[in-house]
């Protein structure tokens, strides 16, 4: 666990030193992606919203703060993957991993093309199969009880794009935790010792995106559970490829520090 905090320290210590260069892809991000959220907005509004539902705004600013979310949405999924490298760089520098050039590129050729499958695989999830399912099922049951449904437009698009961008990274599960066992980053033991604590965070991450009802919860929670174990199957298969070496006393944090 300790080596676990250091090794967390060091990716921070990186990021903080790199945070120029990530603040301006995030902000080139949602500069380019608010030109999208009009045609974004509409199109999610034809495509989810129960019929018989209408969509108001109660503010002035509403729909310019709708836009303005949507774009940060965007622009950290873009950013998102310049985070990873910068990461993934830092602690390869502490333990002086060397990948052979012979087969870095096609590695990580594959890898680029798997992580975004995978992402657009879990987005295309919530926003076909998930999201008309329970909307509509939390449509009807209002409309039974003898309530006009009547959405805030921020709120209604917002849990609908949270929720895709959500589902995109969970599906990046098995990608993400075969790369860091491969390499040695996570061994299996320490998933399966701490697996009904990263359950419960996935249950709390489902209440916390979702309506305040049990069905929905589920919805979420579930394919974060079924994903999480279909990595351990994965990572149980395929083992640990490179062992990480000791950390390279060159490479502390505080020499990162003066490399970056």
């Amino acid at each position: 666990m300790s080596e676990a905090i250091e090794n967390l320290s060091v990716i921070l210590l990186t990021l903080r030193n790199k945070l120029l260069v990530i603040a301006g892809v995030l902000i080139t991000g949602v500069i380019i992606s608010f030109q999208f959220t009009g045609p974004l907005i509409e199109k999610m509004t034809v495509d989810l919203l129960p019929e018989g539902a209408k969509l108001v705004y109660v503010s002035p600013l509403e729909v310019m703060m709708l836009e303005l979310k949507l774009s940060i949405i965007m622009g950290v999924l873009l950013t998102l993957p310049l985070i990873a490298f910068y990461a993934y760089r830092a602690i390869s520098k502490r333990y002086s991993i060397k990948i052979p050039t012979s087969i870095g590129k096609s590695q990580f050729l594959f890898l680029c093309l798997a992580v975004v499958i995978m992402f657009v695989i879990g987005a295309s999830y919530s926003y076909f199969l998930m999201l008309p399912i329970f909307l509509k099922f939390l449509y009807i049951d209002a409309a039974e009880s003898g309530v006009t449904a009547t959405y805030s437009i921020f709120k209604f698009i917002s849990f609908i794009a949270t929720t895709t961008a959500i589902f995109g990274l969970v599906f990046e599960l098995p990608i993400i935790l075969t790369f860091l066992t491969r390499n040695g980053f996570v061994k299996y033991r320490t998933l399966a010792t701490y697996r009904k604590h990263i359950y419960i965070l996935f249950l709390v991450s489902g209440a916390t995106i979702t309506p305040p009802d049990a069905f929905s919860q589920v919805m979420v929670a579930v394919p974060m559970v079924v994903f999480f174990e279909i990595s351990m199957v994965i990572v149980r298969l395929i083992g640990v490829k490179n062992k990480l070496s000791k950390p390279d006393p060159s490479a502390t944090a505080v020499g990162i520090t003066k490399r970056n």
